[in-house]
């Protein structure tokens, strides 16, 4: 009895993992988005060229947290991708909008803040997430942080961006290919081999 009891109650909170070429999507559009705002350096000048770029990169960026939506719903769904996904898409409207650098840097740093304290709050709702949701909300707090101190020069602005890009690219990639985390028991698995819930002979 006690065994059949701890093998419900592991039961009642099925973690619901993101596949690995769901997380590569992400990984590719912040790697690529990071990798394009370098190499277009000489054009960083231009206000309207820096508006255009990032609405671009954190449009994308929504993008695939949608995609990551979509995808767990047939296994429950999760909102928190969801939200991701809206305050991005509304973020890169906000830009597409935009004409001065103090207006793309209040929306960059608004887009940062409200995306890190997301992931913080996604710690408590995606299980084994806490690695990926620590690290991501950090970044995105000192983005946002960088460029408020930044607010009045769009290159810096533009360039902070691109190297959060980059380092949530790099961290998520090798986070997506961590063999020892998808091989970790969960706690609902842990608390199965308990001794109450082992057969009577194993206690003898």
């Amino acid at each position: 009895m006690p065994a059949a009891v701890s093998t419900t109650a592991g039961s009642t909170t099925p973690e619901t993992p993101v596949s690995r070429p769901i997380k590569l999507v992400r990984v590719a559009v912040l790697l690529l988005s990071g990798i394009a705002i370098a190499f277009s350096a000489t054009l960083h000048e231009q206000l309207s060229f820096d508006l255009g770029m990032a609405a671009v990169t954190i449009g994308a960026v929504g993008i695939a947290h949608l995609v990551e939506w979509w995808s767990l719903r047939s296994s429950g769904g999760n909102p928190l991708p969801l939200l991701l996904g809206a305050v991005s898409l509304a973020a890169a409207l906000g830009l597409a909008l935009a004409d001065t650098v103090i207006v793309f840097a209040l929306v960059v740093a608004g887009w940062a803040l409200l995306s890190a304290l997301l992931e913080f709050v996604g710690m408590t709702v995606r299980p084994g997430s806490r690695q990926d949701a620590v690290f991501l909300g950090a970044t995105g707090m000192l983005l946002a942080l960088l460029v408020i101190l930044v607010r009045t020069d769009e290159v810096a602005v533009l360039g902070f961006l691109g190297a959060y890009a980059v380092l949530a690219g790099v961290f998520l990639g090798i986070s997506a290919f961590d063999t020892r985390r998808a091989h970790a028991p969960s706690d609902g698995a842990s608390s199965d081999r308990s001794p109450l819930s082992s057969p009577p002979e194993s206690r003898r």
